[in-house]
């Protein structure tokens, strides 16, 4: 069904022909052959090529070796700053905390030696009631109460060296505040009745008129009835005023503890919880009460025991509960209101760093250590052991004085002479135009004059009189 077309000879034949005439043979171009010289020219650039190449990696290698040798000299170098720096600052705070030390150190010496002076001054004292024990039942009671500056000193001492231990060390100086509250009941009672208390009910029922009548709720201790009879109502006085005295013995103590219980429950910096203000109201109400029974008995007998200053007494003994007490409550007061929120991390963390311990309670305790030896010496004076000798007189003005009252007398002394002499200037005018009249010096002339009278010569010579 198909025919295959036969391609034609004759135009095949041409076309043969017209592409042989057209074709170009493909060969390689060959460039002429070049000289020898300029070969070698090439080859030296070649090599100064390649060893300028070389050198420039040598030298880099070179470099890199080097800055990195210097990178780890730079950082040695700087490492031995940052030891150096360490060190330095470790031996300044070494140097802080030494510092401190050593000013602790020195309070506390000084703190310490105030207290032995107070504990040797009190020793003497209570060696010459020793040696001249006249009354032994008043003596007994002296030298309880004398214990009172070496037992606030020690205490104080210790708890300065013992921070640790200073609760337990407060509840033995408030238990020995209130002994020596009822110790002065005690001896107020010895003096007055000799050691008898039968003298003290006979004295006191003297002025029942004036005593007051007892509380009722200690009706139960009363015996017989204070309604009886005049001894009767001075007995249930007496007895009221020893247990007034006598519960803040036993109140005390347990307040001072439950308030060290609770303190370490809740911590130092916590706020004021109502369990401490129950604890505070029982104690404040114990005092009142302890005062109150003192107070008393000594309102109802002061005319008796006048002779032997019983104001001055206490004053020494409740003078050092009082200045201890409201000192530390200024100090207190102070230390918090110049203390804030940010201060007080700074003085956590100097502490830590440091070693200071500085707080109102440790001022508070230093003052105290130093103050006991004022009140040993004051002791001494109101206390003296001379005053239980028989015939005993008592001394005024021959304690410490700064002799005031002298040197007012001496300046009164001269104020007056000054007016006698200006009084005599005003009169001589008047002497001179009466020959009767001689001048007037005061009270001198008139006792010539007194003198002359009686017989007696004068000094001054009539021709000198004008």
């Amino acid at each position: 069904m198909f025919r295959r077309q036969q391609p034609n000879n004759e135009n095949s034949d041409e076309d043969d022909e017209s592409s042989n005439t057209n074709f170009t043979p493909l060969s390689p171009s060959i460039s002429p052959p070049r000289s020898s010289g300029g070969n070698i020219l090439i080859n030296i650039g070649r090599f100064l090529n390649v060893s300028a190449i070389g050198v420039l990696s040598a030298v880099s290698v070179l470099l890199f070796i080097q800055l990195q040798a210097v990178s780890l000299q730079v950082a040695s170098e700087q490492k031995q700053i940052d030891e150096l720096r360490q060190t330095i600052e470790q031996s300044n705070s070494d140097i802080q905390v030494t510092l401190e030390k050593q000013k602790d150190l020195t309070i506390v010496n000084i703190a310490g030696t105030f207290t032995l002076l107070s504990c040797i001054v009190t020793m003497f004292h209570m060696s010459s009631h020793l040696k001249k024990m006249n009354q032994p039942f008043v003596q007994r009671k002296i030298m309880a109460i004398l214990w009172m500056s070496p037992v606030y000193g020690i205490t104080s001492f210790l708890s300065l060296l013992l921070p640790s231990a200073e609760g337990y060390l407060s509840i033995v100086k408030d238990f020995y505040e209130a002994y020596v509250i009822y110790q002065f009941l005690s001896f107020l009672i010895a003096v007055l009745g000799r050691g008898k208390r039968q003298i003290v009910v006979e004295k006191l029922a003297a002025h029942a008129d004036h005593l007051k009548h007892p509380y009722k709720w200690l009706q139960c201790l009363f015996h017989p009835p204070p309604n009886e009879s005049s001894e009767a109502m001075a007995n249930a006085v007496l007895l009221e005023c020893q247990f007034l005295a006598m519960q803040f013995v036993f109140f005390r103590p347990v307040t001072a503890i439950v308030s060290f219980v609770l303190e370490s429950m809740r911590g130092e910096d916590a706020a004021f919880s109502p369990p401490d203000f129950i604890v505070m109201m029982i104690e404040n109400i114990s005092v009142f009460l302890a005062f109150s029974g003192l107070l008393k008995f000594y309102h109802a007998v002061q005319d008796d025991l006048a002779w032997c200053q019983p104001f001055a007494k206490f004053l020494t003994i409740k003078g050092v509960v009082f200045m201890t007490f409201w000192q530390g409550l200024i100090i207190s007061i102070i230390f918090h209101a110049n203390t804030t929120d940010d201060d007080k991390s700074n003085d956590d963390d100097n502490a830590s760093h440091s070693g200071s311990t500085y707080s109102a309670k440790s001022i508070q305790h230093i003052l105290i250590c130093m103050e006991m030896l004022f009140f040993s010496a004051a002791h001494w004076c109101v206390f003296p052991a001379e005053e239980w000798e028989e015939g005993y007189q008592v001394k005024h003005g021959g304690g410490p004085t700064f002799a005031f009252e002298d040197f007012a007398s001496d300046v009164n002394l001269i104020i007056d002479s000054g007016k006698r002499s200006m009084n005599a200037r005003k009169d001589r005018p008047n002497a001179l135009g009466d020959p009767k009249r001689s001048p007037s010096f005061g009270s001198m002339d008139e006792t010539n004059n007194s003198a002359l009278k009686d017989g007696e010569f004068s000094l001054v010579d009539d021709s000198e009189v004008v």
